[in-house]
């Protein structure tokens, strides 16, 4: 395993990872993908199609159009990223795991990191990304479960998903649940080496004592000077959404503005009974989420 092999944060939606890979992104020596959902489907063509399906979300592949778009041309405008959609195009017959392999080879020397949520959303979709690069290194991303939680239930209620304030909240619960069990059960074979756990919060609310830890782990130069660099998440090369204001890759909310702010600090492992969760459920996330640190 050397410096430049991938690697993929792996978390839910709603853990804070726009914000972590903004803050990586920092390092010169790190390109950081937005979300580019490349594992999702098995071929360029099949992902174009997925991403049909989304009508309450037009854009939900335009952070691999500025993908390719920033890696062929250097630049996220109109033109760059109609030509970007039109070489997606034309490769509709590429396994996705080329398109990727062709986008880190683009980013190269700098080590790439990626992360879309959908990819520790589904079993097929993580076990593609695994066995495409059983090499990478992967950095597990944690949040606390009643404050994800509740950030689900805001995001997720305006697209109006669920029939009832009850399906979204048991969803919800079931959606961090599982998703940390994937990434748990998917790490659990490799060198300890090849994969780290991090807290979100301590990572925003302690960036200059967790990125050095990262870095270290990574084996990439956590100078104090390159880490305060880092720290201007602004300066993310996708950060904000483009000049006609309707790209995205990430957290919507994060992009539109990018500074980095502090987070509450995590507090117990209690959750609201107004949700109405069932005893063993809540039991199941309370011992998950001490086997994670809270």
């Amino acid at each position: 395993m050397t410096a430049a092999e991938p690697v993929f944060l792996l978390a839910p939606a709603r853990s804070y990872s726009t914000v972590a890979v903004a803050l990586l992104s920092g390092h010169p020596d790190v390109y950081g993908f937005p979300e580019t959902l490349v594992f999702n489907a098995a071929t360029v063509g099949e992902l174009l199609r997925e991403g049909t399906g989304w009508a309450r979300f037009p854009l939900r592949q335009s952070g691999l159009w500025r993908a390719v778009a920033d890696l062929h041309e250097g630049s996220q405008d109109g033109d760059a990223v109609a030509r970007a959609r039109e070489w997606l195009a034309d490769r509709a017959d590429w396994p996705t795991t080329r398109l990727m392999d062709h986008l880190i080879d683009l980013a190269r020397p700098r080590v790439s990191l990626e992360k879309s949520p959908d990819t520790s959303s589904d079993d097929a979709i993580l076990a593609r990304c695994m066995a495409a690069y059983p090499r990478a290194r992967f950095l597990h991303l944690v949040r606390h479960p009643v404050t994800a939680q509740r950030s689900l239930h805001e995001h997720w209620r305006p697209a109006g998903r669920f029939r009832s304030e009850k399906a979204l909240i048991t969803e919800a619960a079931a959606f961090w649940y599982l998703s940390h069990q994937r990434i748990i059960a998917a790490l659990a074979p490799l060198p300890a080496e090849q994969w780290m756990r991090v807290r979100a919060e301590d990572l925003l609310t302690e960036p200059r004592v967790w990125l050095p830890r990262i870095l270290a782990w990574l084996r990439l130069d956590g100078d104090p000077h390159i880490v305060d660099r880092m720290l201007l998440t602004e300066n993310w090369r996708f950060a904000g959404t483009g000049r006609s204001d309707d790209l995205l890759g990430g957290d919507p909310k994060f992009l539109r503005s990018p500074a980095l702010r502090p987070i509450p600090a995590p507090g117990p492992v209690v959750f609201d009974p107004s949700w109405g969760l069932h005893d063993e459920m809540c039991d199941r996330m309370t011992d998950l989420a001490h086997s994670l640190g809270y």
